[in-house]
């Protein structure tokens, strides 16, 4: 595989950078995993959008990072490796901390020293989990069986006994439910991980998986697909694996495999950042000011008639004490020219519906020093909606950090108009 290319969202690949990859079938490709909105594909290259992560297509490996998870963020420069560790780590962090990715981040120090580090990190926390739980339990299940045998054992199927057994008497063609360590959830962990190894390059990963395989000598190598996987259910006491199987999950979901290798050949790990942005700012609030009673995505029609209601309007956060309304937008917000008239139009309407007098538009801080605008009031008879127009910084070294939370939280506070 090719060196990887790592670029931050908003930012253009000329097409002398990408090698011989096809266009048209990596468009192709992304559009049959329906995340042809991820990249924006012209005969000139490829311009990346909000999306996040990892695409991996063939010889080609995009890293596509946020410009916003660092403060020494250079966003038109090349990315330094400290620089991208620290992203690496934040962006992590907030897939973590939003329930997108069970997974912790303690352990990245050296993360920008791997050579595909956002997979290896994934397939460090799928394999360390997963070794743990092996270490405390081997999951078992009942599995239907079939088999001819020369004793009765669960119950005779008659049609596949009278066609196997017809000229031999002494044998009874039986179904039956037998504890298995060769299950489907089982067989998952070892297909995954057999992959895994085949594409991993860190020591540390393949040593682990490589254990997982050996341990597994017993279970029958079955391969699997997004719709195979979506079958199995844990059981209560299959909890324990509740992260590798969603990891698992995961990998199988947004993969493509090669057969022949039992690898996993074309990989899209993305997530959409205006989506992220807005996750981490309710959980932010529901964790650090559980008082202000948030909800998120509170939905409610926006016609009617004759009691017939149409068309949906989501919220992106509501806050019930004090009332107000908070519409997340990432996009760049430097001063009022920047102010998209359609936001405006969208929580006016949100106000009107769900009858709140107050909305806050809030974007991320691109710049050192925050836009001073003040807040404005709808220009009606009544004069009384009133829309603020905040940023919140997202620029620091180690989101992680309890302190660092703290001035975000306080921040929030402000805004919220909590004393």
């Amino acid at each position: 595989m090719r060196e990887s290319i790592t670029i931050k969202e908003y930012s253009e690949i000329k097409e002398n950078k990408l090698g011989s990859c096809n266009l048209d079938k990596l468009q192709a490709y992304l559009k049959c995993q329906n995340l042809d909105s991820a990249l924006n594909i012209t005969r000139h290259g490829i311009k990346t959008k909000s999306w996040v992560g990892i695409i991996k297509y063939k010889n080609l490996h995009l890293e596509i990072l946020p410009k916003l998870l660092s403060e020494d963020a250079n966003n038109d420069g090349e990315i330094s490796e400290a620089e991208r560790s620290i992203i690496l780590k934040n962006l992590i962090f907030m897939l973590s901390y939003t329930k997108n990715l069970d997974i912790k981040t303690n352990n990245t120090a050296k993360l920008s020293t791997e050579k595909n580090p956002f997979i290896e990190i994934l397939i460090r926390e799928f394999a360390t989990s997963l070794f743990e739980a092996l270490k405390r339990l081997t999951p078992k299940r009942y599995v239907r069986e079939e088999e001819n045998l020369n004793y009765l054992k669960g119950k005779i199927k008659f049609s596949e006994n009278i066609r196997y057994n017809c000229t031999n008497q002494a044998k009874f063609y039986c179904e039956y439910d037998e504890f298995s360590e060769n299950n489907l959830l089982n067989q998952l962990f070892l297909f995954v991980s057999t992959c895994l190894y085949n594409i991993s390059h860190s020591n540390y990963n393949k040593k682990t998986l490589k254990f997982i395989i050996n341990y597994y000598s017993d279970i029958s190598f079955v391969r699997f697909d997004k719709f195979k996987v979506r079958k199995i259910k844990l059981t209560r006491n299959q909890e324990l694996f509740k992260k590798s199987f969603n990891l698992a999950k995961m990998f199988v979901e947004q993969t493509s495999v090669d057969l022949s290798k039992n690898k996993f050949e074309n990989i899209t790990l993305v997530w959409d950042m205006n989506k992220l942005f807005e996750e981490f700012i309710f959980e932010l609030i529901k964790r650090k000011i559980p008082e202000c009673q948030p909800k998120t995505q509170k939905t409610k029609r926006l016609l009617v008639r004759d009691k017939e209601t149409r068309r949906d309007t989501k919220v992106d956060i509501f806050i019930q004490n004090p009332q107000v309304i908070i519409d997340t937008k990432y996009k760049k917000f430097k001063k009022f020219d920047d102010i998209s008239s359609a936001d405006i139009y969208q929580v006016t309407t949100y106000c009107l519906l769900h009858k709140y007098n107050r909305a806050i538009l809030l974007y991320p801080q691109f710049e050192d020093v925050e836009p001073d605008i003040k807040d404005y009031q709808l220009n009606n008879s009544e004069n009384n909606y009133h829309i603020d127009f905040c940023t919140i910084n997202l620029k620091h070294n180690d989101l992680q950090d309890n302190n660092i939370q703290n001035i975000i939280v306080k921040k929030l506070k402000a805004i919220i108009g909590i004393i």
